[in-house]
């Protein structure tokens, strides 16, 4: 597919920076990272490489800047998170403990994969090849494991849960999501949040055998 020139405008530096991004996606996604140049985000940006390069090293850095995007994001998200509390004597029931977890999940995942495309790109040219990728990424696993942790803890002093392992649970939990959503992406595969969360919650408050209560 052959990349559109578009016109040169003036942008305030913080706007230019995400426009460049946004570009250099379009055309990743279109022509493959590795195939790209620097020229043909240039070209769609509608910029000199002068311009690009003040804001950008190379197309590795592109590629790191768009990773930090959705790590960003979910910090943000984190952030933003309303603090778990539970009232005293509090004892969800199964189906409440169900919609709770899959609630929590569901809004983590989001947060990761509202722009699938960049999620797609960054683990197929990034992830496991790229030391400043894995860098990034890892940033987003310890976000949301430091949630997970005080989240189980929280519930745990509250005796809502058992009496768990909570950095052990988290990393279990965290790991096998992680795993499925790496097969969805390398397959092509759309990203059904509510589905990953709904079976994720369930597997943490049902297991795996059926219950006669």
């Amino acid at each position: 597919m052959s990349v559109l020139k578009a016109r040169r405008t003036y942008k305030p530096a913080d706007e230019r920076k995400q426009q460049i991004l946004d570009c250099a996606l379009e055309v990743f996604a279109n022509k493959g990272f590795h195939d790209a140049s620097i020229a043909d985000v240039c070209a769609r940006a509608g910029i000199g490489r002068a311009t690009l390069y003040q804001y950008f090293t190379d197309k590795r850095d592109l590629l790191v800047a768009l990773a930090d995007r959705i790590a960003s994001r979910v910090e943000r998200l984190i952030e933003e998170r309303v603090e778990l509390r539970f009232p005293p004597g509090f004892k969800p029931t199964r189906e409440q403990a169900i919609a709770f977890v899959e609630a929590r999940f569901a809004e983590i995942l989001r947060g990761v994969f509202e722009d699938a495309a960049t999620a797609r790109l960054v683990v197929r040219a990034g992830r496991g090849a790229d030391s400043a990728v894995d860098a990034v990424m890892r940033r987003i696993d310890e976000t949301v494991l430091a949630v997970m942790e005080d989240e189980l803890r929280r519930a745990k002093q509250a005796g809502v849960i058992r009496a768990v392992d909570e950095r052990f649970v988290a990393r279990f939990f965290l790991g096998g999501i992680e795993k499925i959503l790496m097969m969805y992406l390398d397959e092509d595969r759309p990203i059904d949040v509510e589905a990953i969360a709904r079976e994720a919650a369930l597997l943490e408050v049902c297991g795996i055998f059926p219950r006669s209560d």
